[in-house]
Formats: structure tokens, C-alpha cells, sequence
């Protein structure tokens, strides 16, 4: 556990599979971790711990005095047994647990599918969590199950746009290099505007409040954040649009689409969490993802992406006032002075 001054904050990282990045100075296994920690200040005192699969050997308790646990273990699919060890080890201790272990466990693609939907105005596509060693295998689970082509397939766990493929029938599938383990396929639903592109929006709900952190935009429908410099950097109207969804704190959406976030929000058992979408023609929302281990980091460095920054104060605001910070950091301020 690291210390950074007296703290009523204890942040939990931790994965199953180690994968190990430096933090604050020390090595932290991260794999599958959100990155809202970064919006805490220098000012704000906290401690750390690692969580891991045998944290329970060395016989570790959970020490007084702790007003809140951040928990950053977000990716639900691959971290089920370090989450399961952090719910052992918050257990009957007083303390506020942001995004408790049992939620995160409940926001798998597919349970986040059935959560949300039915949400008048918001497309969810159906998601299929297959279990199959081989190809072939895959393609019967998907063929059983009725979903509709095309079919996108990632394994379970991955995110940032990392596919398999898109599928457009079950011989594709079968020539896809599905080699054992959990996979995800989730139909396929055309988000394309009239103008031939395809739009991706990124909203964060931290605690009761919304933040709106971008709109990329490309001609590929699988959006990733190169085609900011790809394909927005020329094109100044693209820029232009971006900029004016800053107009609002929460994104400058219509009232329906605010309607269906806020329809999200009241579903979602999280703390805090991100949602990727697209805008159909037609005006409805079509979820893409819905979670926590979803980036808001790092802005872009391109001057004329500045107006990104404008979405960091709203979000380390509502991330202050969820952990309850906005004393204690006061408090420290003025006890340095």
C-alpha cells in the first residue's frame, strides 16, 4: 500500500492477468482499469493497493479509517477473481465503495444488453457470449442462437476497437481464427449518417451527472480515436461540429437523445461509467458499449483539438463530489498554506 500524505481515500487496482504500468511512481497491474483516477489532484491525499488473484494469502485485512474505496478494477470479463477478492475484502467495512465489485460483475456486454433494453428511442443490439473452441464451434453457438448478420466477433475482455471481424454469414465466422476461450459477437446495426459517415459519441455518467467527451468521426463504422488525425484534422467542418457538442457540459444532443441517457443512467447499477454510441438517421441511439473500463485520457495535443479540454473541470468536478472530496481537499489545501 503507497501513501500520499493522511487519507480517507483507498484506491483498488488490480487484474487478473498481469500486465504492470507505473503509477504515481509505482508499479501497478492496471489490465482492464479505468483511468478517472488521473482527475484526482495532487491536493487530494489518497492511498493505494494492488489487488491480485492470491491477496488473500498474505492475509491482508482492510485498515480503519477509510471513508471511501475507489474500486478502478472495471473490465468484468477477464477480472471475475480479483473482483470476487475485493468483495471479500470491503465486506461489512463503512466505508463508501465506488462502483462496488457486484455491479462491475453485473456490466459484461451482454448483461449491459439485456439491462438497457427496451429503452424507447435507444437500438441495443442483441450480444452473444460464446464459449467455443474453434471456428466452427463458434459459428454453430451463433447459428443456434438466431442472431441476425452481419455479426461483429472480439474476444471477451477486449476493447478500443480490437475485433476479430465483422462477419457478414456463418462461413465467415468459420474461417475466423477463433481459437478457444470467450468470444463476443453482437449484431450489427448500420449507424451511418446521410453524409456517408459514421459517428461515434462518448458520454462518461459520473454519479448523477453526465460529461460529453467526444465525437469522432470516419468512414469505417468500427470509429477509432486515429481517425481524429485521419480523418477529422482536414476536414474543418468536422472540427466545427465537435466543437459545438461542447456547447453543453452533457453534450449538445437533442431532448431524445438526453431522454435516452438519462433512460441509461437509471438502469446502470454503476458509479460511474462510459458509453460509446452512434446516432441512427433516423434519430435513435444505438448503444455500442456501456462501461467502465472506458478511456478519458489522454486529450489530444493538436491545437486544433484545444476544446477537448473543456471536458476534464466538468468531469473531475462530478468525480470530486461522487468520492466526496470536495472538503477534504479544501481542508488540505488550506493546512499546506
Amino acid at each position: 500500500m503507497s501513501a500520499n500524505g493522511p487519507a480517507k481515500l483507498l484506491i483498488v487496482f488490480g487484474a487478473d492477468r498481469e500486465e504492470r504500468i507505473e503509477i504515481g511512481g509505482s508499479q501497478m497491474s492496471v489490465a482492464g482499469s479505468s483511468d478517472l483516477h488521473r482527475l484526482i489532484g495532487e491536493d487530494v491525499p489518497f492511498h493505494r493497493t494492488l489487488m491480485t488473484r492470491n491477496f488473500f494469502r498474505q492475509q491482508r485485512a482492510l485498515e480503519p479509517g477509510y471513508e471511501c474505496v475507489l474500486n478502478l478494477i472495471t473490465e468484468a470479463e477477464e477480472n471475475g477473481r480479483v473482483l470476487e477478492n475485493l468483495r471479500k475484502f470491503v465486506r461489512g467495512y463503512g466505508a463508501r465503495v465506488i462502483n462496488r465489485p457486484e455491479a462491475v460483475l453485473q456490466s459484461t456486454r451482454d448483461l449491459v444488453a439485456r439491462k438497457l433494453a427496451g429503452i424507447p428511442g435507444l437500438v441495443v443490439p442483441r450480444v452473444l457470449r460464446v464459449r467455443a473452441s474453434n471456428a466452427d464451434a463458434a459459428a454453430k453457438t451463433i447459428e443456434r442462437a438466431g442472431l441476425r448478420f452481419p455479426v461483429i466477433v472480439r474476444r471477451a475482455g477486449t476493447h478500443t476497437g480490437r475485433i476479430l471481424g465483422k462477419f457478414d454469414d456463418l462461413d465467415g465466422v468459420r474461417a475466423a481464427a477463433i481459437e478457444g476461450g470467450e468470444h463476443i459477437a453482437t449484431e450489427f446495426v448500420d449507424f451511418r449518417s446521410a453524409d456517408g459517415l459514421c459517428r461515434k459519441y462518448r458520454v462518461f455518467f459520473i454519479g448523477p451527472r453526465r460529461v460529453f467527451r467526444h465525437m469522432l468521426a470516419s468512414e469505417d463504422w468500427n470509429v477509432h480515436a486515429s481517425d481524429r488525425q485521419r480523418v477529422m484534422a482536414e476536414r474543418p467542418e468536422l472540427i466545427a461540429a465537435e466543437e459545438a457538442m461542447f456547447a453543453a457540459a452533457d453534450g449538445a444532443f437533442s431532448d431524445d437523445v438526453q431522454q435516452v441517457l438519462s433512460a441509461v443512467r437509471e438502469r446502470m447499477p454503476l458509479d460511474f461509467f462510459g458509453m460509446d454510441f452512434g446516432i441512427a438517421p433516423d434519430g435513435r441511439v444505438v448503444l455500442f458499449e456501456a462501461n467502465a473500463t472506458m478511456n478519458f485520457f489522454p486529450l489530444s495535443p493538436d491545437p486544433r483539438f484545444a476544446y477537448l479540454a473543456r471536458c476534464v473541470e466538468p468531469a473531475r468536478s462530478a468525480f470530486y463530489e461522487l468520492l466526496g472530496l470536495q472538503e477534504q481537499s479544501r481542508a488540505h489545501a488550506q493546512s499546506a498554506a
